[in-house]
């Protein structure tokens, strides 16, 4: 695997297992001290993980795991699987999604890179964002850009958190996947998003997109499953798994914590009762919620057929400093059923 941070993500294998991060190298570390960590800013005690500046969505991956953040398996790995401009080609969802995406197709200028907002799908409590990025001149480790998004909805800055990932297609192209947490807002009705692309080395560089959108038809399509599941990490925190939503762009489990933090890598596997294998990976902590979605990578979204998850929860413990993500999960409850239809 490539030392480059950037060639990183041409390099991450689809296999979960394997998944880890590597050191950057000089030019990138002298960015990211100068640029990335004016705009990145960690309140309290202890890190908040998945917490970038209000407002500003980390589209690269190098952004979100170099300032210690969450695991990004469920969107990073998904958005290196494939070049496709398709949100769902990109996350290996079968199942159709066009009533439910906003086709954008524009193209913006600006400084030697034309940024075109290919597709969006509102989703509950966010935003998925697909865009290519294409260069005038080669892309070199020189010549990237690291450039992420603001989210506005009827001009309001809405953003929270994010993850993403980006791949590169030829010398001129970046293809990019983004999910952007969004709070505080109805998504049921028809909306006036703002998408703005910001470079962070020269803030004044940006790239504006404005559409409307809505998430009724998703919404009205999401099924709520309200659960009563615990399970206790080494360090004795409680893991309280409160909800599962289950619509046609996946499903997701959502949970709190007895301490308020998470200081833990989860995932949650096991079969459906059709004997399919199903996988819920971490995707976000922010204001004492955690996430995990439903991994589509390797086994595909869930069954239609199936009625019932039978999972068991793994843990293990992110790294003090920032470094390689350890994936030596180890069992941190039994075996529970979730009834889902």
């Amino acid at each position: 695997m490539s030392s480059n941070i950037y060639e990183l993500l041409n390099d991450i294998q689809t296999d979960m297992g394997s998944y880890g991060i590597e050191e950057a190298n000089d030019i990138e570390n002298k960015r990211w001290k100068k640029n990335v960590s004016k705009k990145i800013g960690v309140t309290g005690k202890k890190k908040k993980r998945w917490k970038p500046v209000a407002g500003v969505c980390a589209a690269a991956l190098v952004l979100a795991v170099g300032l210690g953040s969450g695991p990004l398996h469920y969107i990073v790995q998904a958005a290196v699987k494939s070049i496709s401009y398709d949100i769902a080609t990109i996350l290996g969802i079968k199942k159709d999604l066009e009533p439910y995406k906003t086709v954008v197709g524009k193209s913006v200028t600006t400084n030697g890179i034309t940024i075109t907002l290919n597709e969006v799908i509102v989703n509950e409590d966010e935003i998925l964002i697909s865009a290519t990025k294409e260069y005038d001149e080669k892309i070199t480790d020189e010549s990237k850009r690291l450039i992420g998004e603001r989210i506005y909805i009827n001009g309001k800055s809405v953003s929270d958190s994010s993850s993403g990932g980006e791949k590169q297609e030829g010398d001129h192209t970046l293809v990019s996947i983004s999910e952007c947490d969004i709070k505080g807002v109805d998504l049921s009705q028809t909306l006036d998003f703002e998408i703005q692309f910001m470079d962070y080395d020269n803030t004044r560089d940006t790239w504006d997109f404005e559409f409307s959108a809505s998430g009724e038809e998703l919404a009205q399509s999401t099924n709520t499953i309200e659960l009563d599941q615990t399970f206790t990490l080494e360090d004795g925190t409680e893991v309280h798994l409160d909800k599962l939503t289950d619509n046609p762009l996946g499903q997701k489990i959502y949970f709190s914590t007895s301490t308020g933090e998470c200081d833990y890598d989860l995932v949650l596997r096991g079969v459906d009762d059709c004997g399919n294998p199903v996988e819920f990976t971490f995707s976000r902590w922010s204001d004492g919620v955690g996430r995990m979605n439903i991994s589509t990578i390797d086994n595909g979204n869930l069954s239609d057929e199936a009625t019932e998850l039978h999972l068991t929860p793994y843990a293990v413990k992110f790294p003090e400093q920032s470094g390689r993500l350890s994936n030596d999960f180890k069992q941190a409850g039994d075996e529970f059923v979730i009834n889902i239809r």
